[in-house]
């Protein structure tokens, strides 16, 4: 299935390592294959990662980002566990993701590796350092 994508103008999006800036008015742009694609305003910036939770969405980007994320997938071994000990209440979203990945579905666990940043920060009041 095809992906339309609505690019704005000034809006950059990273397809395949390639960092890609509309200059003009809105454009739209098919995908008819698989690629790895994220737009900027989806991404975490590295200096934003100050939690657990969020180095964990930061590493799931990288593993959308990257051709062969195998050193981030041992990553997010280790941080699924450091969380857990933190926050046992997440273990269906840990376990949510660890089949989103294995499914090959890494936008998708990206996604809700973010959502675990809205509930760590509810959960603790402010974003901690790790």
């Amino acid at each position: 299935m095809a992906l339309k994508l609505t690019i704005r103008p000034g809006e950059t999006v990273f397809v395949n390592g390639a960092e890609i800036c509309n200059a003009g008015s809105a454009t739209s742009l098919v995908i008819k294959n698989h690629c790895r694609i994220l737009r900027e305003s989806e991404m975490i910036n590295e200096a934003n990662v100050h939690s657990p939770c969020s180095r964990l969405a930061f590493v799931l980007q990288q593993v959308v980002l990257k051709e062969n994320p195998f050193d981030e997938l041992n990553e997010l071994s280790k941080l699924a566990v450091q969380i857990l000990e933190k926050m046992p209440s997440v273990a269906s979203q840990i376990l949510e993701i660890q089949n989103l990945l294995s499914e090959k579905k890494a936008h998708m666990a990206f996604k809700k590796g973010k959502g675990l940043m809205a509930l760590e920060a509810a959960e603790f009041g402010t974003a901690r350092a790790s």
